[in-house]
C-alpha cells in the first residue's frame, strides 16, 4: 500500500528501510533517495517505524515531540 503519494513509497519501502535500522521519517527519505514534500505521510510512516516486531525494542515516544515539522495545508 502506498504511503506517501508524492514519493510513491509503498509500506514495504518503508519495513525495508526500517530493518537496516532506521527509526526515523526524514532518514526514510534520505536513504530512499527522495525528501518530504507535503508531510501528510510522516505520522504514517513512524507508525510503521515504530510498530514492535521480534527485532525492534525501540521506545514509544510521543510523535508530536519526535517532529518539530509544521505542515502548510
Amino acid at each position: 500500500m502506498y504511503v506517501c503519494l508524492c514519493n510513491a513509497l509503498t509500506t514495504s519501502d518503508v519495513r525495508k528501510v526500517k530493518r537496516s535500522g532506521v527509526y526515523e521519517p526524514i532518514q526514510v527519505y534520505k536513504i530512499l533517495g527522495c525528501s518530504m514534500q507535503c508531510g501528510k505521510c510522516l505520522e504514517t510512516i513512524d507508525e510503521i517505524l515504530q510498530e514492535k516486531d521480534s527485532q525492534s525494542s525501540q521506545k514509544d515516544i510521543d510523535y508530536q515531540k519526535r517532529f518539530s515539522v509544521q505542515v502548510q495545508a
